[in-house]
């Protein structure tokens, strides 16, 4: 109700700047949500995609990004990254950022010369040690604060104005 009042104060001339903060409201408010909410589906998708076959996950990137013959170095990583599809990289992106994976394999293979599957087995049991699940789940007051800050901002100017 205090957005239609103010809209159409606006329109006949009277209330100008709180018509203007109110329509700014209403077009700005479900642009940001739009992105907020776009961001947040993205990480919940991508947090369940890890979550749900870290095996899969680990086996992936040993299997494509670590030499055949010394499990402990890298194979061009950047050239390999950008032959995976967008949705690969945007996975094996948000993944790296959170998990120094070849930092961890190094250092497993320092400690004895694995096997393939015993790598992946080890390095499943290193990522899953560190208890980084509770870092990569959305933030979902993030939406609540946004509404909060719409409203607020629409009865204080109401209020002031």
């Amino acid at each position: 109700i205090a957005y239609f009042e103010n809209i159409t104060s606006f329109l006949s001339g009277k209330g100008v700047l709180l018509g203007v903060i109110t329509l700014a409201t209403v077009i700005v408010f479900p642009i940001v949500w739009f992105i907020v909410a776009k961001k947040t589906a993205l990480l919940v998708a991508i947090f369940k995609v890890i979550d749900e076959s870290m095996d899969d996950l680990v086996e992936f990137i040993v299997d494509t990004f670590l030499t055949d013959d010394n499990k402990s170095k890298v194979a061009n990583f950047q050239e390999v990254l950008s032959e995976q599809s967008k949705v690969t990289q945007l996975i094996l992106n948000f993944f790296f950022d959170k998990v120094d994976f070849f930092s961890d394999v190094e250092t497993l293979m320092q400690e004895e010369n694995y096997s393939d599957k015993e790598l992946k087995v080890k390095m499943v049991e290193t990522i899953e040690e560190k208890e980084l699940y509770e870092t990569w789940e959305p933030n979902f007051w993030t939406p609540i604060l946004l509404l909060v800050a719409n409203v607020g901002v629409v009865v204080l100017a109401t209020k002031l104005l």
